[in-house]
């Protein structure tokens, strides 16, 4: 069982709005859709191996229509209740690429997870946004002790450059430490934000950094190597295009793929989100 923690939220997609002329209408095409992160994962890894989210939403009608529409995409769901469900407004300019104005409601409330829910893990996949707040992170640091008890295997997604910078370098390496991930995702830029705090992520696993269409690179005992992505022209929408390499990941590194194949594999399914608006 793949396990992922984190946010289930909505996200207001919106493109043509990345240049806003104030005082005034700006046309623009708007979708409301299911997002966060470890949902976004959760529901890429559905139909390629057993999934299971966990996190908190609102006790309202959005949180429902969320937990259905997740649950309908074949993703076994638990999740706490209280408070309001969160939202994002993803603002996505000419080439692809997001700007998010975020609002995570309850999923920033996330409390201690019942250990019933942690059950049959393999695999558990936590973003670093559920870090932030004191409350879930140790939720989610107990929850990492308890699967690694299991003998899963444990990976994090570093996410957001923003979340890196306001937990900081310290309380950054001591998550690192306290969780001792496996496996570390991360972008380019929160790369390059890691390598100025002098982070080494997944000192003991392997560091995987995406770089667009550039090759991702694997750091793993010393070495790097460059795993070649498919360049393709008319990107829609970037959003959920990291969530989907990790679940392509984790799901390959899971069927028994060395670091090197499961990129490759997480590479081919985030192809996917990059050609259509909103997350997966």
């Amino acid at each position: 069982m793949l396990v992922v923690i984190g946010d289930l939220v909505a996200d207001l997609i919106v493109l043509g709005g990345a240049a806003l002329e104030r005082g005034t209408d700006n046309p623009a095409h708007v979708r409301l859709t299911r997002g966060g992160s470890a949902a976004n994962v959760a529901a890429a890894a559905a139909g390629r191996h057993p999934i299971r989210f966990i996190g908190r939403v609102g006790d309202d009608t959005l949180a429902r229509a969320l937990v259905s529409e997740l649950e309908a995409a074949g993703v076994e769901v638990r999740v706490q209740r209280g408070g309001r469900t969160g939202a994002i407004v993803v603002m996505v300019d000419a080439e692809g690429e997001r700007t998010m104005i975020t609002d995570r409601g309850a999923a920033a409330e996330l409390d201690a997870i019942e250990p019933a829910w942690l059950g049959g893990v393999r695999w558990l996949h936590v973003p670093l946004y559920g870090f932030a707040p004191s409350r879930s992170r140790r939720a989610l640091t107990d929850a990492a002790r308890v699967a690694a008890a299991q003998g899963a295997a444990v990976s994090v997604d570093l996410s957001s450059v923003a979340t890196m910078r306001g937990l900081g370098a310290p309380q950054l390496a001591a998550i690192l430490d306290d969780v001792r991930p496996d496996v570390v995702f991360a972008n380019a830029d929160e790369a390059r934000l890691a390598d100025e705090l002098g982070l080494t992520p997944a000192a003991d696993g392997a560091y995987v950094v995406k770089r667009g269409g550039e090759p991702v690179l694997v750091h793993q005992g010393g070495l790097t190597t460059a795993v070649p992505v498919e360049r393709i022209d008319g990107v829609v929408d970037s959003t959920g295009a990291g969530d989907a390499f990790a679940a392509g990941y984790i799901v390959a590194a899971l069927d028994g793929a060395s670091p090197t194949e499961s990129a490759r594999a997480g590479g081919d399914l985030a192809m996917s989100a990059l050609r259509r608006p909103g997350a997966l």
